[in-house]
């Protein structure tokens, strides 16, 4: 959910109930299993936070004060649930930057992600710069997209020449999708937003569009899980992943959406992504959410926490 933190509380207005308290994060497990986490969020290192951070589902605070702690402390919980590889793109200010820092800081660790929006006040970077990033290799995924932020589906014409240079390059796509923070279209910053703008089937015109294009549906789509299901069905190259969903739900939620993926068939183009944004924290509960369903069986958390994000984003070593 890539909007400013300020903003991200201020929306929030504290619908998002606690289920989960402090003290669920105590340990990690004593042999963890090796994760890949799809969906993390970079800010640039001079950005100062200067509200305290509360993590809005156990009330934690942080004393993270700016960019550069938030980068270390996120590298931090990594070590600690045994994140071996990072999917980040950047948000607020310089995006490309933010991600590109990530990577710099720990090149084995993180895979930069170009975050992207196309809205008046956060326009697309120029076509060029992004050519130069792929070709380079400093940036290897276009995401995560904000398009329905921007209030427009991702086959608008105006990403055409992204999604082509995407396909050019074999650079997968994540793109936002599903619902949005309580009173983000009231913003000043996404007043063209739309809930309808969220569901999976606004992808299909992009997707025949661009046949090359690998497509990641971040958070799964939700609540338009039908329709995920559907997008899943009948595109073999597309794939989803967890996102805020497995630690902003209530768990028995989330494991819901989670089984009723699993049993239509799809374990196999499940990632897991902990979407932590300014919360370092929401790394182990998102890790927690998959890792407490039950029915999963220990060939699916293998396939959801780290095979099928070697797969799709085609991982070297991971």
């Amino acid at each position: 959910m890539p909007i400013g933190r300020r903003d991200f509380l201020k929306m929030s207005g504290g619908a998002v109930a606690a289920t989960v308290t402090p003290s669920a994060l105590a340990a990690a497990p004593a042999k963890p299993r090796r994760i890949i986490d799809v969906h993390m969020h970079a800010y640039p290192a001079t950005t100062v936070f200067a509200d305290p951070i509360v993590n809005p589902i156990t009330g934690a605070k942080s004393p993270i004060r700016n960019g550069a702690e938030h980068m270390e402390a996120c590298i931090a919980e990594m070590k600690r649930w045994n994140v071996v590889k990072g999917i980040v793109s950047g948000g607020d200010g310089d995006r490309l930057k933010a991600a590109t820092d990530w990577h710099d800081r720990d090149p084995a660790r993180f895979v930069a992600g170009a975050g992207v929006r196309g809205s008046d006040d956060t326009p697309l970077p120029p076509l060029e710069t992004l050519r130069k990033a792929f070709a380079d290799g400093s940036i290897k995924v276009l995401g995560e997209v904000t398009s329905q932020y921007a209030g427009l589906p991702l086959g608008d014409p105006k990403y055409d020449p992204y999604l082509s240079l995407a396909e050019e390059f074999d650079i997968p796509v994540a793109l936002h999708t599903g619902s949005m923070p309580g009173g983000t279209t009231f913003d000043p910053c996404c007043r063209t937003a739309r809930a309808r703008l969220g569901n999976p089937e606004y992808v299909e015109e992009a997707l025949n569009k661009h046949p090359k294009l690998r497509l990641n549906l971040m958070h799964g789509g939700w609540p338009y899980l039908g329709q995920t299901i559907a997008i899943l069905m009948l595109y073999p190259n597309v794939n989803i992943d967890t996102g805020a969903l497995a630690w902003l739900l209530p768990r028995p939620a989330f494991h819901d959406i989670l089984r009723q993926l699993v049993d239509a068939g799809f374990s196999k183009r499940i990632m897991f992504g902990s979407d932590h944004m300014f919360w370092p924290d929401g790394i182990g509960l998102a890790v927690q959410g998959v890792e407490s369903a039950a029915f999963l069986t220990e060939q699916q958390k293998q396939d959801i926490f780290h095979d099928n994000a070697v797969r799709f984003y085609k991982l070297a070593e991971a």
